[in-house]
């Protein structure tokens, strides 16, 4: 029997564009909160080294229609898909976007250095903070 994942994940990474870059993230984190819990997905996004790294993982349906909607966003530019892949489960299910550096950036740091440590080595060769 063939088995067929139910998940998609991308990470892909984007440069900010804007003079405000910090409140473009905290915009940025808001709104993928709101839609993602909406929408079934989960992950996480980073920002550093003047580029966007985000992980977006859930139904494949919704995963297609948010980067959609990522690739029009006028925030940032230049995204490069890093992994595309199907999954058997989101690792993040539980976060609707978790985010560094977040409101309170020292707790951000460490709630997301957890996260990737308990993360798969093919999500966390991603993401430089761990």
């Amino acid at each position: 029997m063939i088995h067929v994942s139910p998940y998609r994940r991308i990470v892909y990474s984007s440069r900010p564009v804007g003079d405000d870059v910090r409140a473009d993230h905290q915009a940025i984190l808001a709104t993928s909160r709101r839609n993602n819990g909406m929408d079934g997905i989960s992950g996480l996004l980073w920002i550093g080294e003047g580029q966007y790294r985000q992980l977006i993982e859930g139904p494949a349906d919704s995963i297609a229609e948010a980067f959609e909607r990522i690739a029009r966003d006028p925030r940032d530019t230049d995204i490069v898909i890093l992994d595309d892949r199907m999954i058997d489960a989101p690792a993040f299910g539980e976060w609707a976007m978790a985010g560094l550096p977040g409101d309170r950036p020292s707790d951000a740091e460490a709630r997301l250095r957890l996260l990737l440590l308990n993360s798969e080595d093919e999500i966390r060769r991603f993401f430089p903070v761990t």
